[in-house]
């Protein structure tokens, strides 16, 4: 993904991501809360519609309490003892004809019926179903139910109470199929004892026929059936999933089906065995939805609008970053590549000008101080390579006067004439001074030989217990003349024959001994030979009970002329060139040197070596560091020596010891070698001479691979590639070489590759 991409969708996400979260957290929020005020308003209406009932009863109220201040005539005259039925009979009529002039037009109305204080019905008038007139009938109208007539009769001021609903619902008449009763008695009003009271049938099965749609059910789920109601079929229960319970509630409550039905379900009314009427309303929710789509709609509109503009404003940001980021990552890559001095012109706020001009100086100081470097560099080399070769020249001039020396004063410590005593000692200290003159002169050169590459092993048969024995007899007067015992331990099951060079085996053991006699005081030191972990056979090491060595100086004492510091020179004398000697002996005999010490307690120096070193598989990759990887180098008992005429070499390398360590090498098997410091000096190297046979190039440099591509680019032909390191993944190359390895190596695996 790439930087644009990701710019891109962090400050689409950063910007979007709030207004998702808000939308997704509110949205159904402002939902149910427009669901909820709907459902209130329309219960509000359902409300308002059941409300004139109780403005119609309340207006029955005032008809009753008028009844009871005007009763009729019988009621009145009944309590004397002097009533005249014909006068009663007389003042009813009249009193009926009143009422059809005063309730004539209340058509809800239906019966009137007045008792005495016993509860006797005295007088009756009912409402002609044809007529709408008031009349007397034969059978007076029902009583209400339960202790009303009682509760009246004990009243002491005036009241109404209100009986509950009636349902006849096998009535022929629609006026009586559904009513209610209002009773009030006669006597508290005018400051009398109640004498009666009075009984008042309304018809409200009106309420029940003006809105088909609305459903009357009883408590136990049916359905109410009267006249002039709709019929339906079954019951409420099974209609209504969970109503029983809702029901048995009593309260009001919302039903939701799941086809998204809705009704709203009210105990109206009390029925006469004290048990409600429930009426539901159904919810006429198509706004409710309406409102909703819409307002999902505009959310919509408003995220898309908001996602584009968005979209718009993270793809310029992102472009714009792009930019900077592309042409920061190619100037960095110039810069540290081809060491060029980039220009970074960027324009906007003064910050990002400020940065432009700083990565601009950066760059141009870099260039400098790497051209400066390289000046330098070359320089070093070139004073570093006629160091040597004046070291290399003047120890061989040394040589032959020093040999002479040493013969000289050997002849002159064997005359038994002419010289005094004091004469013969001097002359002794003249020939061990030279001795020990001629042993550093000899390191010198062996150490030149070994940078050239011209030191090579000569393969054959060892017994190592006979030279390890015979090693000891050479050595053991030196460490019994200082007090201390050298000892030869041989583990069993061992081998004791291996194929190696004799004489510089003998070497190596005897730069560890020389160094335990050295920095050994007291105690012992042991020469020892133990079996080794593979790919190796067989272990030398030398034991001491010496001053140690500290682990952070354990590497340094490997180097040339260094030593663990600077007092050991002046305390112990030495050169450091014994330890680095022996560690290139070690690779030239396809082994490796492991030390293990500690300050106070002594050092162990272990040479390990391979049963043939002529015969050892070689692998791709070849270490000599004193970790535990292996040197397994492909070597053969061919001689060291080779002709390489007509190839050239391209070594990229900033280290001066491995230049010159590879260049002697190669040069001395007649191989061109051209050196290269960058990606800048390979590219001018390679439009100079386009017929590089092999590449030996160190990791730190450039990227093997980027490499790889430079020299196909511009090879003509197939060329080698070598590279240099103590990583065993060639990632580019196509073998990878320790750069300690030793010139007999090297030599086997530039035939391997050249096919030579």
């Amino acid at each position: 993904m790439s930087l644009r991409t990701r710019v891109l969708l962090f400050l689409f996400g950063f910007a979007m991501l709030p207004l998702l979260v808000a939308v997704v957290i509110n949205l159904p929020l402002v939902l149910d809360r427009v669901e909820l005020f709907y459902r209130q308003a329309f219960l509000q209406n359902l409300r308002a519609d059941f409300s004139d009932l109780d403005t119609h009863l309340a207006s029955r109220d005032e008809m009753i309490r008028l009844l009871v201040k005007l009763p009729e005539p019988g009621v009145v005259l009944g309590e004397g003892q002097s009533a005249d039925n014909k006068r009663i009979d007389l003042a009813r009529l009249k009193y009926t004809e009143w009422i059809n002039r005063i309730l004539g037009d209340q058509l809800d109305i239906v019966d009137i019926l007045f008792l005495d204080q016993n509860g006797i019905a005295r007088f009756w008038l009912s409402r002609d179903a044809e007529t709408r007139l008031w009349k007397p009938t034969l059978e007076p109208p029902y009583l209400p139910a339960g202790d009303s007539i009682n509760l009246v009769m004990r009243a002491t001021t005036p009241a109404v109470l209100l009986t509950p609903v009636v349902v006849n619902e096998n009535s022929d008449d629609l006026s009586r199929a559904m009513t209610l009763q209002l009773v009030s008695p006669l006597g508290p009003g005018e400051g009398k004892p109640t004498y009666g009271a009075v009984v008042m049938t309304v018809d409200i099965g009106g309420l029940v026929r003006r809105d088909p749609g609305t459903y009357w059910v009883h408590d136990d789920g049916r359905y109410l059936s009267a006249p002039g109601v709709p019929a339906r079929e079954g019951t409420a229960f099974g209609d209504f999933p969970g109503l029983r319970e809702q029901f048995s509630k009593r309260k009001l409550f919302m039903w939701e089906g799941d086809t998204g039905k809705t009704v709203i379900w009210v105990p109206l009314l009390r029925t006469e065995n004290d048990r409600p009427l429930w009426v539901g309303r159904p919810v006429q929710d198509r706004p409710l939805r309406e409102l909703r789509d819409a307002l999902i709609l505009r959310v919509l509109a408003i995220i898309f609008v908001l996602v584009i503009a968005i979209g718009i404003i993270a793809r310029i940001v992102a472009a714009r970053l792009e930019r900077y980021g592309t042409e920061l990552f190619k100037g960095i890559q110039r810069v540290v590549g081809k060491s060029e001095a980039v220009q970074f012109q960027w324009r906007g706020s003064p910050e990002l000008r400020q940065l432009g001009e700083n990565l601009s100086m950066l760059s141009q100081t870099h260039a400098q101080n790497l051209q400066e470097l390289q000046g330098h560099t070359r320089a070093l080399e070139e004073s570093n390579r006629y160091k040597s070769e004046f070291l290399s020249n003047v120890s061989h001039e040394l040589r032959t006067p020093l040999n002479s020396i040493l013969l000289l004063s050997k002849l002159l410590v064997r005359e038994d004439k002419g010289l005094s005593d004091e004469q013969r000692q001097q002359l002794r200290v003249i020939h061990e001074a030279s001795v020990d003159l001629r042993g550093l002169i000899d390191n010198i050169l062996d150490l030149s030989r070994i940078e050239a590459g011209r030191l090579l092993p000569s393969i054959e048969e060892v017994d190592l217990g006979v030279l390890l024995q015979e090693l000891v007899d050479l050595m053991c007067p030196q460490f019994e003349e200082k007090g201390l015992k050298l000892e030869l331990e041989i583990l069993p099951a061992v081998t004791t024959r291996i194929n190696t060079d004799p004489d510089k085996l003998k070497q190596i053991l005897k730069n560890f001994l020389s160094n335990a006699l050295k920095f050994t005081r007291e105690g012992k030191v042991v020469l020892g030979l133990g079996p080794a972990r593979e790919p190796f056979v067989v272990r030398l090491w030398v034991r001491d009970t010496g001053i140690g060595i500290p682990e952070d100086k354990q590497k340094l004492i490997f180097e040339a002329f260094k030593q663990a510091d600077g007092s050991t020179r002046r305390r112990y004398g030495g050169t450091g060139l014994g330890l680095s000697i022996s560690r290139e002996l070690s690779q030239i005999l396809c082994g490796r040197i492991e030390v293990e010490s500690r300050p106070g307690t002594g050092a162990e120096f272990s040479l390990l070596l391979p049963a043939d070193c002529g015969e050892t598989p070689q692998p791709k990759t070849i270490l000599a560091e004193h970790g535990d990887e292996s040197l397994a180098d492909s070597v053969s008992p061919e001689e060291p020596s080779a002709d390489f005429s007509g190839r050239k070499a391209l070594l990229v390398e900033q280290n001066i010891d491995v230049l010159l360590k590879f260049s002697k090498m190669l040069e001395s098997w007649n191989i061109q070698v051209l050196a290269a410091g960058d990606e800048e000096e390979v590219r001018e190297t390679l439009e100079d001479e386009p017929d590089i046979d092999i590449v030996l190039a160190g990791e730190h440099i450039m990227d093997w691979r980027r490499l790889a591509e430079l020299v196909g680019g511009s090879m003509s032909k197939p060329v080698v590639m070598v590279g240099l390191s103590d990583n065993p993944q060639a990632n580019g190359a196509d073998v990878v070489l320790s750069p300690d390895i030793n010139a007999h190596n090297l030599k086997l695996i530039l035939q391997q590759q050249l096919r030579i």
